[in-house]
């Protein structure tokens, strides 16, 4: 990646008021610092900046800074961008100078490219942990971007930091760290229908319950009027017997 030229010019005044009424001008306001200097006051041409952005990575992004009245073009990282987040206008800017010729460490994008076989015959879901993985080279050296082609990925399969095919530089990030991986389909089971079938096998057994209940009484029922036919005919003999008797 090319350094990138950016014109800033510095500010005097400071403060939420004066900075609202310098984006109401066309300007961002902006600080430079690093390098063993002061933080620096700083403003940038809103129109200018937003193209460059436009084309860039916010995550490895290295000017070449050119300003009025001076011959030093000091090389700046942009460490951070605050932005509104309805508008997205861009409120402040953070610039790092740092030193030529020694190496730095910066955040690089992953960029992903292709579409896994898997995710295409829809077996499964694309899902992405690390966004970026942090660098060390010369500005000079610094990539835009990693690319991750992801065409041959099948369900279960892991992409790690290690897997990734940086030929710049070297990579601080933890080797290990997974980078993003396709996933089996969630299948959902409706517990509802289960509790449902549950509730109903309950419900039979009450009724099996309650027919050997029912049974029961029944079988009951029959013997009490077996003992009161026994006991009519008792009765009977009885009286037959007497009257012989007389």
């Amino acid at each position: 990646m090319g350094l990138v030229k950016l014109t800033i010019n510095p500010r005097s005044t400071t403060g939420k008021n004066a900075n609202r009424r310098l984006r109401a001008s066309g300007h961002i306001p902006a600080v430079l610092y690093g390098d063993g200097k002061e933080t620096a006051m700083m403003m940038i041409d809103s129109d200018e900046f937003s193209k460059i952005m436009a084309n860039q990575s916010r995550h490895s992004v290295i000017f070449v800074l050119s300003q009025e009245g001076t011959k030093e073009q000091p090389i700046a990282l942009m460490r951070e961008m605050q932005t509104n987040p309805v508008t997205d206008e861009i409120l402040h800017v953070d610039l790092m100078e740092i030193p030529r010729g020694k190496p730095i460490s910066v955040n690089i994008g992953i960029r992903v490219e292709g579409e896994s076989a898997a995710v295409k015959r829809g077996d499964g879901s694309l899902s992405q942990i690390m966004d970026s993985i942090e660098l060390m080279c010369l500005p000079h050296e610094l990539p835009e971007y990693v690319t991750l082609d992801i065409t041959g990925l099948e369900v279960n399969d892991k992409v790690y930091v290690k897997d990734l095919q940086v030929s710049i530089g070297d990579v601080v990030s933890d080797s290990d760290s997974l980078v993003l991986m396709v996933k089996p389909p969630v299948i959902f089971v409706e517990e509802v229908e289960e509790v449902a079938e549950g509730e109903e096998g309950e419900a039979e057994g009450a009724e099996g319950e309650e027919g050997e209940t029912e049974g029961a009484e029944g079988e009951g029922d029959k013997a009490e009027g077996k003992e009161a036919a026994d006991a009519t005919k008792g009765k009977g003999k009885g009286k037959g017997k007497g009257k012989d008797k007389d």
